[in-house]
């Protein structure tokens, strides 16, 4: 019981630094979404993650009169693909399934 505790106390110190790789894919897409925005330094994400060979995630970006408000974005070889590009939400729906996992 001693043990457990003890090694609990030490575990409970230790970070696990992100995956290298994995930032700079996720650096890499969020830069290649901000290249198809029409003001790029006004992006804001949240949720983006590197997943198989996809970055997922979501942008908001002023348009000049206001910002769009979250969209849904996947960057898959060099290619992105935001929601408002797509014709219907189940579109995107499936490409987000089968991409960002779900």
């Amino acid at each position: 019981m001693k043990r457990a505790a003890l090694l609990l106390l030490a575990l409970g110190g230790c970070e696990v630094a992100p995956d290298r790789g994995e930032v700079e894919r996720v650096r890499a897409g969020t830069e290649a979404v901000r290249q198809q925005l029409r003001e790029p330094e006004s992006a804001q994400f949240k949720g983006v993650i590197a997943r198989g060979d996809a970055v997922c995630g979501e942008v908001n970006a002023s348009v000049g009169m206001g910002r769009t408000g979250y969209e849904r974005f996947i960057v898959k070889a060099g290619k992105v693909t935001l929601a408002s590009q797509l014709r219907t939400d189940a579109d995107m729906d499936a490409r987000w399934k089968a991409d960002c996992g779900g």
